[in-house]
């Protein structure tokens, strides 16, 4: 199963936005203020916004050629087929518009999750599973909390941080050496109880018990506390001498294997630099991937929402490290390296 980053396609109702945000302050103050103060798009709305996009999306892909008689035609046809109301493109405009004066949204809307608790944590935990040097471990936690603090003042949203609660899995009878699946296992669970002690609706009916955990929409809607955790090894603890900014590996609790469609690509048939999986093939989804500690708050928000493929990178490989030479462990491997582009 290959996949593929969807880009977001802005269209030219929205630029004026966009070019705000890019704006002076004074002329991004004024934008974001008429942003706050227009009305919340409805789930319906934003359906018929996307139906538009989609559409014309589609029509301009199928001129090749700069014919602006044809754009024109084919605009017309979009906007009858797909009506759009100015006052819906303004509130859509709007929207875009706060959502990046706003960069913690998407975190907000999880901590107003409909069926937890209003007063209900938010935060990721974290399994360390290498207890050969206490020193880095302690190293790791004090810069995610580092980070925490940073990221949250330099949105100006330091009213998130009373709410937020690392959960630190520090058991070495029980987690040293413990690999991805047995983490994944081991927090699948944990996220039941968690769920059981923020529902909104106490005491929890026995058939909403079962429910509870189960992989849908609606968990996801919970946030990255309930869907995603952390796991720090070896390599993570060795990131801190060796890299820039340390790493962790971030673990998707969803994830099962599904390789039927992807092969090994030419060239790579003994190419030992990727971690985890069973092919050759930088899109194999392996259920985990590397990010930088200081990355621990814009992944919670990156990743609200069922958008893993959209942001997964095969490790070693992430974000921003395109090279094996340089990704996470690079200090390990043999040799046998190349560039992923």
């Amino acid at each position: 199963m290959s996949h593929l980053v969807i880009r977001p396609k802005i269209p030219i109702f929205t630029r004026h936005a966009r070019w705000a945000a890019l704006g002076t302050n004074r002329l991004f103050q004024a934008h974001f203020i008429h942003a706050t103060r227009a009305r919340r798009l409805t789930g319906a709305e934003r359906a018929r916004v996307k139906a538009y996009l989609d559409a014309e999306h589609k029509a301009m892909a199928e001129i090749t050629e700069y014919d602006p008689d044809r754009i024109r035609e084919a605009r017309a046809a979009v906007m009858q087929a797909h009506p759009i109301d100015a006052a819906l493109r303004e509130a859509y405009s709007a929207e875009l518009l706060k959502n990046m004066a706003d960069p913690l949204d998407p975190m907000d809307k999880a901590l107003n999750c409909p069926f937890l608790k209003p007063d209900a944590p938010w935060g990721l935990v974290v399994y360390r599973v290498s207890y050969g040097d206490d020193a880095a471990w302690e190293h790791i936690l004090a810069q995610i909390n580092e980070n925490l603090k940073e990221s949250l003042e330099g949105n100006d949203r330091q009213d998130l941080l009373a709410r937020h609660q690392l959960v630190v899995m520090n058991n070495r009878l029980q987690f040293d050496g413990a690999t991805t699946d047995q983490v994944r296992k081991h927090f699948s669970k944990w996220v039941v109880d968690e769920l059981r002690r923020n529902w909104q609706d106490q005491p929890i009916p026995d058939d909403q018990v079962a429910k509870l955990g189960a992989d849908d929409g609606m968990i996801y809607s919970a946030g990255t506390r309930y869907n995603f955790c952390l796991l720090v090894d070896n390599v993570c603890l060795e990131s801190l001498a060796k890299m820039p900014s340390p790493v962790v590996k971030l673990v998707e609790k969803r994830w099962v294997p599904d390789v039927q469609d992807l092969g090994k690509e030419e060239g790579e048939g003994d190419n030992s630099g990727w971690e985890g999986g069973v092919t050759n093939n930088e899109f194999e989804d392996v259920g985990w991937m590397y990010m930088y500690v200081h990355d621990y708050v814009d992944i919670q928000n990156y990743l609200h929402g069922d958008n893993w493929t959209d942001n997964y990178v095969r490790p070693p490989l992430m974000r921003f490290e395109s090279k094996f030479e340089t990704a996470p462990g690079f200090w390990r491997r043999d040799g046998k390296s190349s560039d992923r582009q």
